[in-house]
């Protein structure tokens, strides 16, 4: 299944908060990154209105927005715009500190955001696998491909020996570190289901467990 058509807006839930500067977030239905900015701002239960504007498409205000014509783009009330997925979780957490996503104790904050880094570089590869994927077979490179492949393995194979279903991976409450990871498994079943299949058992209890959240749930992308 596609993105919908530029500009379609989902009904917000009832009862959030909105945010300091209104704001809107261009995004795909599809990414991974803009789903991780998602689900910060439904468990902050903050109101973030979504616009879908695929960069390319005839329409799309990103890449007037943002000069790598890239998404998530978030759109302030004064006409500026965030780039860049972890900018704009920050930026979420500055407005909104409760829940707290993002530790202030040194160590933890190091440990949410390197597992955000490992997380963001796991969806990296699944897209550059999906772009190859796009063109004709005698222009795609295996060297590449396999290059991409080799690191979602070994980023599977760390989430295996780290994640145990019914914990959180920092600390004992959910953090960024859980939402990226989310994201970037979302994708890669998405995008490159067999490759999903291969992480073992500890990490498809503990995506099964993290589905059940509503920010993960109400955020799956949309499905042939």
């Amino acid at each position: 299944m596609s993105d919908p058509a530029v500009g379609a807006m989902p009904v917000l839930p009832k009862g959030l908060t909105v945010l300091p500067r209104p704001t809107q977030l261009l995004l795909t239905l599809t990414s991974p990154y803009a789903r991780k900015c998602r689900m910060v701002a439904l468990e902050k239960q903050l109101q973030l209105p979504i616009s879908v504007e695929p960069p390319h498409a005839a329409g799309s205000r990103v890449p007037s927005l943002n000069p790598l014509a890239k998404v998530p783009t978030l759109l302030l009330d004064n006409g500026e715009a965030v780039h860049d997925s972890r900018v704009i979780v920050d930026y979420l957490e500055a407005c909104a500190p409760q829940p707290q996503l993002i530790p202030s104790d040194p160590y933890q904050r190091m440990e949410v955001l390197r597992w955000q880094s490992v997380a963001d570089g796991l969806a990296d590869a699944m897209v550059l696998l999906f772009m190859e994927g796009q063109r004709p077979p005698e222009r795609r490179d295996p060297a590449w491909i396999e290059r991409q492949r080799a690191k979602i393995s070994a980023g599977v194979a760390l989430l295996e020996a780290s994640v145990k279903p019914g914990q959180f991976l920092v600390g004992s409450t959910l953090t960024l570190a859980d939402l990226a990871v989310v994201a970037a498994l979302g994708y890669i079943g998405l995008r490159g289901s067999e490759l999903l299949q291969e992480a073992g058992p500890q990490t498809h209890g503990w995506l099964n467990w993290m589905e059940l959240r509503p920010s993960v749930a109400d955020t799956a992308p949309p499905r042939a």
